[in-house]
């Protein structure tokens, strides 16, 4: 379960930098951010 929590906790701190980039319409920020969450996604299925 604590695998979980940290996992949540890492995807708040992601997500909040990529609303602040949008607020601030840093698209390249966006970009690496939402490219970041899609490895880090991958990555988590195919440790399974």
């Amino acid at each position: 379960m604590s695998v979980f929590k940290s996992y949540l906790r890492q995807l708040i701190r992601q997500l909040k930098a990529l609303k602040k980039a949008s607020d601030e319409n840093n698209q390249e920020e966006v970009k690496r951010i939402i490219d970041e969450l899609l490895k880090d996604a991958q990555d988590g299925l195919e440790d399974d």
